[in-house]
């Protein structure tokens, strides 16, 4: 995209990052019988951090993690959600490849799925997600989540950091050091591409902080994935 600037000079926007958000509509219907399913897999694993991956970039007290099968595990909420999650994502990937492809000749693998129960400041430290193309986190009961009254971070957000910072600061780039805030809502639905770093802030509430999480790739139907490398 090209705007004209007063100093005769031509801008263009390369390589954008974009970032979506929505929310499912069924999850007033869907959240009970979701939350129920999740802690009775929770009370089931011994394990604190079911998954094994990254351990020491999460809290020691505070944050559980199942394994990364969520969406292999039978359950009709996660089946519905499932598919609303296909549909967002298919229709991101269309508006990010300029229309060039439909949704409906598109195919989500989802290859990891997992969630998050937090509470008691529990965190996750800043990490992407390799081995897919986009990932999404979905607010099953944001709890508490929210704003800072004293203009700190969020209380559980969810923060997304610039992929262009290269360590040189000063006024002529300090745009390229801002931070996200992710909406936080019940039933909102974010996906971001792998490579955007981004961290699960400490979390402290009356209620749980609850969240799906998953990496996905998406590939063409009737064509090989290799042939999209």
């Amino acid at each position: 995209m090209s705007t004209n600037s007063p100093f005769d000079l031509t801008a263009e926007m390369c390589w954008p990052t974009l970032f979506f958000h929505g929310r499912w509509p069924d999850h007033a219907q869907g959240a009970p019988g979701l939350l129920e399913f999740l802690y009775q897999e929770r009370a089931a694993q011994a394990a604190r951090i079911g998954s094994g991956v990254a351990v020491r970039a999460k809290s020691a007290d505070g944050l559980y993690e199942s394994g990364f099968d969520l969406f292999a595990r039978p359950h009709p909420a996660l089946a519905k959600l499932l598919g609303f999650i296909s549909r967002s994502l298919a229709a991101a990937v269309r508006h990010v490849e300029g229309g060039r492809v439909r949704p409906e000749d598109l195919e989500l693998a989802v290859v990891e799925s997992w969630f998050h129960i937090t509470n008691r400041g529990g965190f996750h430290d800043a990490h992407l997600h390799p081995n897919c193309s986009w990932c999404g986190i979905y607010y099953v009961q944001v709890g508490d989540s929210g704003p800072s009254e004293t203009g700190g971070a969020p209380n559980g957000g969810t923060r997304f950091y610039s992929p262009l910072t290269l360590g040189y600061r000063d006024a002529g780039n300090t745009y390229l050091f801002d931070e996200l805030d992710a909406p936080i809502q019940d039933g909102m639905l974010i996906l971001f591409p792998s490579y955007l770093r981004h961290s699960a802030l400490p979390y402290q509430g009356e209620q749980d902080r609850v969240v799906i999480a998953f990496n996905a790739r998406v590939l063409r139907k009737g064509i090989p994935s290799s042939r999209l490398l």
